[in-house]
């Protein structure tokens, strides 16, 4: 479903990404883990247009990006869910709202049909009674859930995290988690950074750990976590697993 490349991404006095290049079946959960500042989340907007590779090509669905080609791209984003750390909730509207603003805009669907499928999705994150709040009287947690619910609006075939609970309090984590392991069980691909090893070793068919823009390390969690080969790769665990 997903294929890069060869992909390089420098910022000024950084190469962020270094000849990078994976795949990502259907229905696979990929994991990317390492230091801050490793690559991870520069990966991931590589993948969704967020960011521009300088060299490198990324396919989704056998189809090459062509990030100059703004039609495409739109195309690209309604197979693509995105869930930023910081929610990204628009405060001036109501839960309902902010889940139904990119059906009804992007994929047309007419206000009743949007709010029903807004009302399932809540429904389902456990959050129906919050429908017509604004995201100032939630939670973090809460929030996180919301911002899941909205991407899956879009009934995107890829769901893509970019450290979901980094935001959050310790409590709140748990809750979020939760949600991201029903979507596992139901046979979302879905590609997460995150710092919580644990969910990584639980919920991830393939593991990735990163380090100044290159894969040092790519396996099953049992491989990477449990046995990895690369001294990098096991002082970085050693630091994170208790």
């Amino acid at each position: 479903m997903i294929k890069l490349t060869n992909i390089d991404k420098h910022f000024p006095n950084v190469q962020a990404l270094n000849n990078v290049s994976i795949e990502i079946h259907e229905k696979e959960i990929v994991c990317l883990i390492g230091p801050s500042g490793s690559g991870k989340s520069t990966l991931l907007r590589c993948i969704n247009g967020l960011e521009i590779p300088d060299q490198g090509k990324v396919f989704v669905n056998d189809k090459e990006i062509d990030y100059h080609n703004e039609n495409e791209m739109q195309e690209l984003r309604k197979t693509l869910g995105f869930v930023f750390q910081g929610f990204n909730l628009f405060p001036h509207k109501t839960v309902i709202d902010n889940i139904t603003m990119g059906p009804i805009a992007i994929l047309h669907q007419n206000t009743d049909q949007a709010n029903a499928n807004a009302m399932s999705l809540l429904a389902r994150i456990g959050l129906v009674e919050k429908a017509n709040e604004y995201p100032s009287k939630l939670s973090g947690g809460q929030k996180q859930r919301v911002a899941i619910a909205r991407a899956l609006a879009m009934n995107p075939k890829i769901m893509l995290f970019d450290e979901p609970t980094s935001a959050l309090d310790p409590e709140m984590v748990k809750e979020v988690l939760m949600v991201m392991k029903e979507l596992a069980k139901d046979g979302m691909t879905m590609v997460i950074v995150t710092h919580e090893i644990g969910f990584a070793r639980e919920v991830s068919n393939k593991v990735i750990f990163m380090d100044e823009g290159s894969i040092i390390e790519s396996g099953t969690p049992d491989e990477v976590l449990g046995n990895p080969k690369n001294e990098r790769t096991k002082a970085f665990l050693s630091k994170v697993l208790y």
